[in-house]
């Protein structure tokens, strides 16, 4: 009985932490190497998210790895979204990634065990990201 009780308590400290960790990312969005910022079309108003972006035989992705992504899904409804990288902003339609091209982008994009652990081992969804005419307004 002391192992369950024991357990139970471990797996509810873990997710308050988890909870707060998510909170604290989703909140104060910090800076990261290979930085984007998705302007993404949310609800009639445009929201920013700092990613982490990354390059695999010159296309762009994106990936959601937390479990809160309200941004993913909004991307999924309107996918035309602006994207500011190194000081520039372009349009790009995001692409949802299945099959063997995800797969492909799942084996480049590994994350450690420390940083699944930080993110609750949520399941890890990717986009790529295609240069598009068309900015976020415009749609």
């Amino acid at each position: 009985m002391q192992v369950l009780e024991i357990a139970f308590w471990l797996v509810g400290v873990y997710a308050i932490l988890l909870l707060l960790l998510e909170l604290v990312i989703w909140k104060v969005q910090p800076s990261m190497e290979n930085e984007v910022t998705l302007f993404v079309n949310n609800d009639n108003s445009v929201a920013a998210r700092k990613l982490y972006g990354f390059e695999l035989d010159g296309s762009l992705y994106v990936s959601s790895n937390h479990w809160f992504r309200k941004w993913y899904y909004a991307v999924i409804e309107n996918p035309f979204v602006d994207v500011e990288r190194s000081g520039e902003i372009k349009s790009y339609k995001a692409i949802p990634l299945e099959g063997k091209e995800r797969e492909r982008i799942a084996n480049a994009y590994q994350m450690n065990l420390l940083l699944r652990l930080m993110c609750g081992f949520a399941p890890r969804h990717f986009l790529r990201l295609d240069l598009h005419g068309v900015g976020v307004g415009d749609t």
